[in-house]
């Protein structure tokens, strides 16, 4: 068998490994989501219409992305990223607002993310980037500051949703990503330190901020507060035991467990699955990401294997933090499983990403 063979083999199986996992996303959305459906909109497959909506939305683009020639993404992506910084702007003055943040467009009937744009642009650019200054990634006038002023405009229109947890998503993906390609370990050691006293004072001065702190570290300091989320995660853990409770019988969903179709699905299916349920998926996610590895590490050309291991980076830091957060090892941040949690736009980003994934190991 050929390397081309070897190849086209497991890009099918991560493929129908994603499109399993969606499928079982869309049973998961249904069961977390019906009762709450119901009572909110009398309709009990609300969000379950919603995200097939979605779904053939995201693997209409996820072909079309699989076709696109990369070389004119990469001509253009500078004034990709410009457009979705020009949207972020726009949802800071003009979004719709939900939960006492504004992160939404309405556009054509259809609510929309830019932050969920930005994993495209925003991965497109610091492909190129680190393409175009791979001899400057080791210097920090030339090589890292500029891609921090990037960075940095990002960061602040993020704040200004406010949404500290995606900023903050970015800043540590952008530091794995200039990792990987060689930058200097002290340089990007003084961005975690400089970030981290950001964070210190952004905490601090907002008081909702530090709240989710306090939950994080003792929930049970504020249970029907601030730490009640991650309390009822934590029982639906409990819940499941071993085997689960069995599909549609657990009682988190129930308007006990706040975003339980979202950012707390994975509590869902350890309360209705048991540790056997969870345990399983996390297995399937290994298999996936050691495919996913074993690609973008066999990428030559720069950009290609820029594109590779940003996708990469994106699923893994997102499923690690998702169930990090869920389980209590984390603060809570409303970040969603990828191709499970409820989101329409997050579904269909992560299709694109799959689908530019894809274009780019073909070389």
């Amino acid at each position: 068998m050929t390397s081309a063979d070897i190849l086209k083999k497991e890009r099918k199986f991560i493929f129908f490994v994603v499109f399993a996992i969606t499928l079982f996303g869309l049973l998961m959305v249904y069961e977390s989501s019906s009762v709450y459906a119901f009572k909110a909109a009398q309709d009990a497959t609300y969000f379950l219409k919603k995200q097939l909506i979605s779904f053939v939305a995201g693997l209409s683009l996820f072909f079309i992305s699989l076709f696109i020639d990369l070389d004119f993404l990469r001509r253009w992506n500078k004034e990709l990223l410009l457009l979705t910084i020009l949207c972020l702007v726009v949802v800071v003055f003009l979004g719709h607002e939900a939960g006492g943040a504004k992160r939404w467009l309405y556009l054509g009937g259809f609510n929309i993310q830019p932050s969920e744009i930005l994993k495209v642009s925003f991965l497109l650019y610091c492909a190129d980037y680190c393409r175009r200054k791979k001899g400057l990634i080791k210097t920090i006038g030339r090589g890292l500051i500029p891609l921090g002023v990037i960075l940095g405009s990002v960061c602040i229109l993020l704040l200004l949703q406010p949404d500290l947890g995606t900023a903050a998503f970015w800043v540590i993906w952008t530091i794995l990503f200039l990792f990987l390609f060689k930058a200097r370990g002290r340089h990007l050691l003084f961005i975690v330190l400089l970030g981290l006293v950001f964070a210190f004072f952004l905490v601090k001065f907002y008081p909702y901020r530090l709240k989710r702190i306090t939950a994080y570290i003792n929930p049970f300091s504020d249970p029907r507060g601030s730490g009640f989320q991650l309390i009822q995660s934590q029982i639906a853990y409990g819940e499941g035991g071993f085997f689960g409770v069995g599909l549609g019988q657990g009682r988190q969903k129930l308007f006990f467990l706040p975003a339980s179709h979202t950012d707390f699905v994975f509590s869902i299916i350890a309360e209705e699955f048991g540790l056997l349920g969870a345990i399983s998926l996390l297995f399937i996610f290994y298999l996936l990401f050691h495919k996913m590895f074993k690609i973008a590490s066999s990428a030559a050309e720069d950009f290609r294997s820029g594109v590779l291991w940003g996708v990469v980076l994106i699923f893994f830091l997102e499923i690690i933090i998702n169930i990090g957060v869920s389980c209590g090892l984390l603060p809570t941040k409303g970040l969603p499983l990828p191709f499970m949690s409820y989101g329409g736009s997050n579904l269909v980003v992560h299709y694109i990403l799959l689908g530019l994934f894809f274009n780019a190991s073909r070389e």
